[in-house]
């Protein structure tokens, strides 16, 4: 390890900062010109006072609002249409506070409607094109990486070096255990750039580059290796003891709120408009063979937990398999006189609706299994460990698999991998307008050619 020698090239700290200037710079320059282009339309004149009165009272207001949307943090700078939604949004959220002062100042009709709406329009397409130009250059703007991470590696032959800014063998002039001014100061110099510093080294050593490292001003990490197979999210403490973070609640409290609010409109008004169809099912199933008309059966829910689902009965009562050990076939001989139109056409599955209302189901979400659902021969959490992950949210009558066209029987494993891939992907990105454009889906693939 050199004393003090290693040369770095400009820290990646300096170009993040260049890369927020020219970001707000850009932004800026949007707006400047999107005023003097509305100010130009309007009156025919790129620098009209009333035009440029309005951007002067805008620019303040947008600032706060990125400050408020995170517009400039380094993950959104690195995302392009992140970056133009949260800069889409800071421009927004600065236009209604600019109509609500213009409301309560009484100043309406001292600015032009056409000035503001022209200069909205030209700001909101000029930060999607300049934010999505720099997001998607920013990598190569930062030298590859955002961040300057240094690895040390102790005593572990072989380590990789890639990843990372700066690769050092601690053999080469650094023992943690000689924490002596001068080494320190050694250490000090070599991390002084760096955003992250990775150690490798063997567990009876951890605790010494920890004690060297608590006085770095860095974020310091130790490689666990050992903690691989818990798939850790982070740490927390209990009694003051560290604790891992294995799993997390997918959905905020406010998130919660939203679906369910959601979910009570969407449910409430289908069964009120679908009552007299609800009828006509119940009469039809009533009067093509004897028993109930609903089938129950369980199923697996949030939590894991095991909720009775209702469906319009489509097979003979006697024949009903409750486990769900037999998957139902096209030409299904335990089908009743109407069960193959009620599948094809998904109708069984409208009493769904009660389960949302009462709040074991969503509208959107992995669809629910039986508990003895299988893949060929094998049992779905047998074939799939991931299995289990995807009950963290409720289940739902539709979902993202099912759009997708995954839907029927699974007389191969694959037919549940695509299942469950893409129900851990809703599962991990949901908002409330998936939900609604998976609803909008669902009509086209009620009639699907697995639906039996």
């Amino acid at each position: 390890m050199p004393g003090g020698k290693t040369r770095w090239r400009p820290s990646r700290a300096r170009l993040r900062l260049r890369l927020y200037l020219l970001l707000v710079a850009a932004d800026v320059a949007v707006l400047l010109a999107a005023h003097a282009a509305a100010g130009g339309l309007r009156f025919g004149n790129a620098f009209d006072m009333q035009a440029m009165h309005l951007f002067v009272a805008t620019l303040p207001l947008f600032a706060v609002a990125a400050f408020i949307a995170n517009a400039y943090a380094v993950p959104v700078l690195l995302a392009p249409w992140e970056s133009v939604r949260r800069g889409v949004k800071a421009l927004a959220l600065a236009l209604t506070a600019a109509v609500i002062g213009l409301f309560l100042l009484k100043a309406g009709t001292l600015v032009s409607r056409v000035t503001f709406v022209a200069a909205a329009i030209f700001a909101a397409v000029g930060l999607a094109v300049t934010r999505w130009f720099l997001g998607r250059n920013a990598t190569a703007i930062l030298g590859g990486s955002a961040y300057d991470v240094v690895v040390i590696a102790d005593g572990i032959a072989g380590y990789p070096d890639a990843g990372c800014t700066l690769f050092v063998d601690a053999a080469d002039g650094f023992d943690p255990v000689s924490q002596s001014p001068a080494a320190l100061d050694r250490l000090g110099r070599l991390v002084e750039h760096a955003d992250r510093v990775v150690i490798a080294c063997a567990p009876e050593r951890r605790l010494l580059w920890a004690a060297a490292l608590q006085g770095s001003n860095v974020q310091a990490e130790v490689i666990a290796p050992e903690l691989a197979s818990l798939r850790p999210l982070g740490m927390a403490r209990h009694h003051g003891d560290p604790t891992v973070i294995v799993a997390q609640v997918p959905l905020l409290l406010r998130d919660r709120v939203i679906k369910r609010a959601f979910d009570l409109t969407v449910a409430a008004t289908l069964l009120l408009c679908l009552a007299p169809l609800f009828a006509l099912i119940a009469l039809a199933v009533k009067l093509t063979s004897p028993g109930p008309v609903l089938f129950r059966q369980p199923r697996v829910g949030r939590r894991n937990q095991q909720f009775e689902i209702f469906k319009f009965r489509t097979m003979h009562a006697a024949l009903g398999d409750t486990a769900g050990h037999r998957s139902t076939a096209r030409n299904d001989d335990r089908f009743t006189r109407i069960g193959p139109v009620l599948r094809a056409t998904s109708l069984d599955e409208l009493p769904q609706l009660l389960n949302v209302l009462r709040g074991e189901m969503s509208m959107v979400g992995p669809r629910p299994h039986a508990v003895g659902s299988r893949a060929g021969e094998q049992l779905f959490w047998e074939l799939d460990k991931r299995y289990w992950h995807r009950h963290a949210i409720k289940p739902g009558l539709t979902g993202l698999a099912q759009v997708r066209g995954f839907r029927g029987a699974t007389p191969d494993g694959v037919d549940l991998t695509n299942r469950l891939q893409a129900d851990l992907e809703y599962r991990s990105s949901w908002s409330i307008w998936k939900d609604i454009v998976i609803l909008l889906r669902t009509a086209p693939v009620l009639l699907h050619r697995n639906a039996y």
